[in-house]
């Protein structure tokens, strides 16, 4: 029986081969070419099914290359030189994966046209892990918002953009220019 009890139970090999064949269709043929009925297709999966977990193309790669919820794991345990580190770090790393890169240009027009999707990857992403920079009560949200934004946009804008940049030296120095706000003294409202 599945979590609401009505209906049958949710296969979950379904999401598990519907997001591997995303990501490596994403990376054979891009965003432009890629459609829910190739991926049916190849998936073995109906496009019903599909539809009924993901109500659009741009819902379907953003949870194959991001998931349904962050991971928060490298926050663990981590103080806020940690933390900074972590998001220039993993958003480096993000914007270099193949599925990403292929990704990126389409879903950034997907995002601009769809507000309700915009919203929920800001809130769902940007929520959780700036609440582990520290309390909201001390006006440290807001600080953190500012180094996840230059943050991911430096990794989006260097995977894009200024790809021949892209290199463990331009990573180190964002990181050194975003590291006093690690020992800055938090603000208040």
């Amino acid at each position: 029986m599945n979590a609401t009890g009505t209906g049958r139970p949710r296969d979950p090999r379904i999401d598990t081969d519907v997001l591997a064949v995303t990501r490596a269709m994403l990376v054979e043929s891009g965003w432009e070419q890629l459609s829910m009925r190739a991926i049916a297709t190849r998936s073995g999966v109906s496009r019903a099914s599909i539809t009924r977990r993901w109500p659009s193309k741009a819902h379907l790669v953003l949870d194959a290359i991001l998931g349904a919820t962050p991971d928060l794991s490298p926050f663990e345990g981590t103080d806020r030189e940690g933390w900074i580190r972590w998001v220039v770090t993993g958003s480096a790393e993000l914007f270099s994966r193949p599925e990403v890169r292929a990704a990126t240009p389409g879903l950034l027009a997907a995002i601009r046209d769809h507000d309700d999707l915009r919203t929920a990857l800001w809130r769902g992403f940007s929520g959780p892990s700036t609440q582990l920079f520290g309390s909201a009560d001390s006006g440290e949200s807001s600080t953190a918002t500012a180094v996840l934004v230059l943050a991911a946009g430096a990794a989006l804008f260097t995977s894009l953009i200024a790809v021949e940049d892209d290199t463990p030296a331009l990573r180190a120095k964002i990181l050194e220019l975003l590291m006093p706000v690690a020992h800055s003294e938090p603000e208040t409202n």
